[in-house]
């Protein structure tokens, strides 16, 4: 019975805590998807000749369209979700926290609540590595900064998994030089000792 139980895998702490903020995410995606569809042009009411009216127009009125929904709740929604992450000390995604501006929680969408440019502060902007993705959030004109060609330090789990990843060759070099290190000692002691020996006393 042991063995079966140590087999099975563990079962994920605070996991309603994680349905919860996934919930508001993409709860507070949706809306602010909703309210940057763009809206039609044409006119809200159709004239439509019905026959059994004795031909006269009747108006057909349009269902309510994104524009019912109140503004103001993707940014509470997506407000509320750092305030749980952030009471519960859940780490969000990066991809989760690229995509709501800092300073009012609005959801960055690329072309309608925020645009993006590259932007590389070099001389004459020679170097490729300085380049700089800025995303700038149309509410607030926040601004968020990306290194583009920089290379992200891994985390220090990560960088102890790629370690025991490695092969021996590094110890078995260090065991190598070790070893010259003690023959060179070696080598050394015994003309120590004349050199002691024969000065005058």
């Amino acid at each position: 019975m042991a063995k079966g139980d140590a087999s099975k895998p563990k079962p994920v702490p605070n996991k309603h805590l994680h349905s919860r903020i996934s919930y508001l995410y993409q709860a507070a995606t949706y809306l602010a998807n909703q309210h940057a569809k763009p809206a039609d042009n044409g006119n809200t009411e159709e004239m439509d000749i019905d026959a059994k009216a004795g031909g006269r127009p009747v108006t057909q009125h349009e269902e309510p369209t994104q524009n019912a929904f109140p503004p103001g709740l993707p940014f509470y929604y997506a407000s509320h979700l750092q305030s749980v992450s952030m009471k519960t000390q859940i780490r969000l995604s990066q991809n989760v926290k690229h995509s709501i501006c800092k300073r009012c929680s609005a959801i960055l969408i690329p072309g309608s609540t925020s645009s993006s440019k590259i932007e590389n502060l070099s001389r004459g902007g020679k170097k490729p590595w300085a380049d700089v993705l800025v995303v700038e959030c149309n509410v607030c004109k926040a601004q968020k900064r990306f290194p583009v060609g920089a290379k992200r330090q891994l985390r220090k789990g990560e960088r102890a998994k790629v370690e025991k990843a490695k092969p021996s060759s590094t110890s078995t070099g260090k065991k190598v030089t070790a070893a010259a290190g003690m023959e060179d000692r070696t080598s050394i002691t015994p003309f120590v000792g004349e050199v002691s020996l024969g000065t005058p006393k």
